[in-house]
């Protein structure tokens, strides 16, 4: 017998998923966009069987996370479960009835996950890790949007690094530079358009500071050698200066030479307010 339950992860990276999504709002049944700070919030995986037999009351269960790299099912917040029976070759949307009311919301940061599986016909890895890149269980969606303020250059953003073994680890972070087409295929799930301008970034790096502001740090591109003790969490701020209307950055964290965590970051220039008539 073969059930074999799966949420696909993204296709350039695999925390972009098109298989979970959100529905800001209290119809569940509503536009997918992104949480809304003090707004209910709902959550959808599409969950596929790519098994060759049928499955009765799979569990789905759903989370939700800050901006961070690395978390697992016991940094994660859990929000909900859902079932769901499937053929084999069989695909359904999955709503989870619990909503998720978000308590902080980075300008349009979300950070969400599902996991589908049987309890006996196809379990879960013993693991609390999520492993998404190696485990067709469980997908990922962990992006943020972020205007820069209107006619300014400059962002920033906070994220939190995840240790999630029992022992002190140590981890590097860097960036890579996208291309904002390659969120086409979350284009229905964000509620809003994709910038089709160009633009590039300038003077993007790493501080440890919260706030650019509050620091004379030279941002890093790349830094190497963080160290993070078991089961503790450390923060970074992602800064630089968009030129133009768009730019695409991933954040990937890597620890002996393998990627264990990334988000993604779409930069887009704020727009200013049209003034009306008095």
């Amino acid at each position: 017998m073969s059930v074999q339950l799966e949420i696909q992860d993204g296709s350039t990276h695999w925390w972009l998923s098109p298989d979970v999504w959100t529905v800001p709002g209290n119809d569940p049944e509503g536009t997918p966009g992104l949480p809304i700070l003090g707004e209910p919030c709902y959550l959808w995986a599409r969950v596929h069987n790519i098994g060759t037999d049928a499955v009765t009351n799979a569990t789905v269960r759903f989370y939700w996370a800050n901006p961070s790299v690395g978390f697992d099912r016991n940094s994660a917040n859990h929000i909900g479960n859902a079932n769901v029976s499937l053929n084999a070759g069989e695909s359904k949307e999955v709503l989870c009835l619990v909503p998720w009311q978000p308590v902080w919301v980075n300008n349009g940061h979300e950070c969400v996950l599902a996991e589908a599986f049987h309890t006996t016909l196809d379990p879960l890895p013993a693991s609390p890790a999520f492993n998404v890149t190696t485990d067709r269980h469980v997908a990922q969606r962990n992006l943020t949007i972020l205007e820069t303020a209107p006619k300014m250059k400059s962002f920033s953003m906070s994220f939190e690094i995840h240790n999630t073994e029992r022992l002190p680890r140590t981890f590097a972070i860097k960036t890579e530079v996208g291309k904002p087409a390659e969120l086409r295929p979350l284009l229905k799930q964000l509620g809003r358009d994709i910038p089709t301008g160009t633009g590039k970034v300038a003077k993007v790096g790493f501080i440890k500071a919260l706030n650019l502001c509050d620091s004379d740090e030279t941002p890093q591109p790349r830094v190497e050698g963080i160290e993070v003790a078991g089961g503790a969490r450390t923060g970074l701020t992602l800064t630089g200066e968009l030129e133009g209307e768009a730019a695409l950055l991933h954040v990937v964290q890597t620890a002996d030479g393998k990627e264990i965590g990334g988000l993604s970051v779409l930069v887009v220039q704020g727009k200013e307010q049209k003034k009306g008539r008095a």
